[in-house]
């Protein structure tokens, strides 16, 4: 991806690529490089999952939420980008179209509500659909996954369970391409793959 300051950022398989809107979103002067550009937004990530913690044990915050997900993603990325916690207005090869994402997180938030209500699956498979469905909807410009195993992580830890391994250690390149292969096969429906190795 071709950004306006004139470096180039190499995209890694299952990254989206921005618009030329969106790169002219980074705040950071000093980022030149991929590399730059991961140990800000990780810097900025350890941060947000430490408020995010903070604000599930004093019970502020219902982590399965619009205003939750917004909050989370801002916090995540805000010091990096300014569309951190802004639904992205551009479509994608992935994703559902921007006007329909509203109300896609909304049905998808009131199905996690009424999976624990009536107690429809197990909470690791809870918390893997709700990863799942924030991947398939894509609201965010970027930063899709990353913040929906976040929030699936965090969705375990506010009910009292152990977040996921996402995979088996270390996460290196391979662990990632199998992980999102597991993601595609969910596409087609099929979660158990995914269920098996976010535990493994």
């Amino acid at each position: 991806m071709a950004d306006p300051q004139g470096f180039d950022f190499q995209l890694d398989d299952g990254q989206t690529p921005l618009g030329p809107d969106e790169a002219r979103g980074l705040k950071l002067s000093w980022v030149a490089t991929r590399g730059d550009l991961n140990d800000a937004e990780g810097a900025n990530i350890f941060t947000a999952m430490r408020w995010a913690a903070r604000e599930i044990r004093k019970k502020r915050v219902v982590v399965s939420s619009e205003d939750f997900l917004r909050q989370l993603h801002a916090r995540m990325f805000g010091e990096v980008w300014e569309w951190a916690g802004r639904f992205r207005l551009t479509e994608r090869n992935i994703g559902v179209a921007p006007h329909q994402i509203a109300m896609q997180l909304r049905q998808l938030f009131d199905n996690v509500g009424a999976w624990q209500e009536f107690g429809a699956y197990l909470l690791d498979e809870q918390a893997a659909r709700l990863h799942h469905q924030l991947t398939y909807i894509h609201p965010f410009p970027n930063g899709n996954g990353r913040c929906s195993r976040v929030m699936a992580d965090l969705f375990l830890q506010s009910h009292g369970a152990q977040p996921f391994t996402w995979g088996p250690a270390p996460h290196d390149q391979r662990v990632r391409q199998r992980y999102l292969e597991l993601v595609r096969q969910a596409d087609t429906g099929d979660l158990e793959p995914l269920l098996r190795f976010v535990r493994s």
